[in-house]
């Protein structure tokens, strides 16, 4: 092709363009190849002898397919259907690398294959309505894009969009000049409980929630980021309104990013902090982040319930006149041994037993410990977790009531929508139940006459709606008791 030539192949009669052997074509830089049908590169070579011209695809729906990947210099998209990878396919250039996509109004569907942009200026891609769908629902998305990125910094705009057609862009703000190529998947799931889950993933327990959280407490997709060097950047996500399946108060509430390598990091934590939605199109801006060549899928979170890095939970009760007090992690990280301590005023505490780690593992360990000695009334417990190192963590103290007959005891489970109220008393004594929801509101409110001995109450659904409770009660003799319950129609 020379000069302004121009190549059209109707594809009225079934027209495509297909290469073999050794077929390519030698462009001009203003040519232009206008096609109506499917565009099919068998020829064993990237399709061009030069980076110039330009490649249009102009029909309803079109594949780019062949034994052997394009590599485009200027792909344009037009017509009125859609547009197919069947396999790997490159825009922006072999060599001179400052070719665009020009997506227009056209969706690309990646269809399990990497689409790389080579032109590394953030203007490689261009979009108007259009969008590239990576939702291939497994583990591990093959459905990528990946943009060679050089030293440049700025917005690169990842212009993804969902099988309905909702652009949902992925904004990486590349903040320092380090030379990598940045690729990036993402996916929503069939159902509302984030399955599957990406590979590696072990767990998404919330300890908020005391249950997983993969519905109730994380956005209904997942990204998978991957960088050839590390490098920081601002990343800015965003789903759709119907992906928040978060239950009240979270759905409206701020949420964040985390990443799992092994574990959730942060540890009980969020990147940034952006209000929920309901309705449109959310965005969740994640600053600062670090992105490194290490596989890290990437899901978005309530502040007010993140998914732990390592202690699942953290629970005592009692095992005849003895307090049981006992524990799981999710993973551990040079993880020498466990100190449970113990407290009768939640000041001072003091070392009662030790229980040996599990080293560095990212499965499930449960753990438990009895204490044989525990004070009179309530008793505060908490963990110390060292390191090999030497280095520690310390958990947030728990409550123990008396156990055993000797004193009074109060706890509250739930059962759905019912709470079910357990007292031992010595004696005869009355109790006040209240029951609040997650904002603080007086949802019920109960008066128990207790015998002496064991007594057992059950409080039939009252509850609007499913999420977290606190049931308070209070008894005659002076006892208090509360506990957090997940209570559900």
């Amino acid at each position: 092709m020379t000069g302004a030539a121009r190549i059209y192949i109707d594809g009225n009669t079934n027209g495509d363009y297909t290469s073999t052997a050794n077929g390519r074509i030698t462009p001009s830089a203003t040519g232009t190849i206008t096609l109506e049908g499917d565009w099919n590169n068998n020829g064993g070579n990237t399709g061009f002898t030069a980076d110039a011209g330009t490649v249009v695809m102009n029909d309803a729906a079109q594949n780019i397919t062949g034994t052997a990947s394009t590599t485009f210099y200027n792909l344009t998209l037009q017509g009125t259907g859609v547009k197919t990878l069947y396999v790997a396919t490159n825009v922006g250039g072999v060599v001179t690398t400052t070719g665009v996509l020009s997506l227009g109004t056209r969706p690309l569907v990646l269809n399990s294959n990497t689409l790389t942009i080579t032109n590394p200026s953030i203007a490689a891609v261009t979009y108007t309505t259009g969008y590239v769908q990576s939702e291939t629902n497994v583990g591990i998305n093959p459905s990528i894009m990946r943009w060679n990125m050089g030293t440049g910094i700025g917005n690169y705009i990842f212009p993804f969009g969902t099988a309905a057609g909702t652009q949902i862009p992925l904004t990486f703000n590349k903040t320092v000049a380090t030379s990598a190529d940045v690729s990036i998947a993402t996916r929503p799931t069939s159902t509302s409980a984030n399955t599957p889950w990406a590979g590696g993933v072990t767990h998404m327990y919330d300890p908020v929630l005391a249950q997983d959280g993969s519905d109730e407490a994380v956005i209904d997709r997942w990204w998978e980021i991957n960088s050839t060097a590390t490098i920081t950047a601002d990343i800015t996500f965003r789903y759709e309104a119907a992906e928040n399946t978060l239950i009240v108060p979270y759905n409206t509430g701020n949420i964040g990013a985390q990443y799992w390598s092994a574990a959730w990091l942060p540890n009980s934590a969020n990147i940034g902090s952006t209000p929920a939605v309901l309705a449109g199109v959310g965005t969740a801006l994640a600053p600062g982040l670090s992105i490194t060549n290490a596989y890290t899928p990437w899901v978005l979170s309530s502040l007010a319930a993140p998914l732990p890095v390592e202690l699942v939970n953290f629970v005592t009760g009692c095992d005849g006149n003895n307090v049981r007090v006992s524990w799981t992690t999710a993973s551990e990280v040079n993880n020498n041994y466990f100190t449970v301590q113990r407290s009768d005023d939640g000041f001072s505490y003091r070392d009662v037993g030790i229980v040996a780690g599990s080293g560095t593992t990212s499965q499930m360990h449960s753990y438990s410990f009895v204490d044989t000695e525990p004070t009179w009334g309530a008793t505060y417990y908490r963990l110390k977790q060292t390191d090999n190192n030497g280095m520690f963590t310390i958990t947030a103290p728990v409550v123990q009531e008396q156990c055993g007959n000797a004193g009074e005891t109060v706890s509250a489970s739930g059962n759905g929508a019912d709470i079910v109220i357990d007292i031992y008393t010595p004696a005869e004594s009355a109790y006040t139940i209240n029951v609040f929801d997650a904002q603080g509101k007086l949802i019920a409110e109960r008066y128990l006459s207790a015998v002496a001995g064991s007594n057992r109450y059950e409080i039939k659904g009252m509850i609007p709606a499913e999420g977290i409770y606190l049931i308070s009660v209070n008894g005659t003799s002076g006892i208090q008791y509360t506990n957090k319950l997940y209570l559900q129609n």
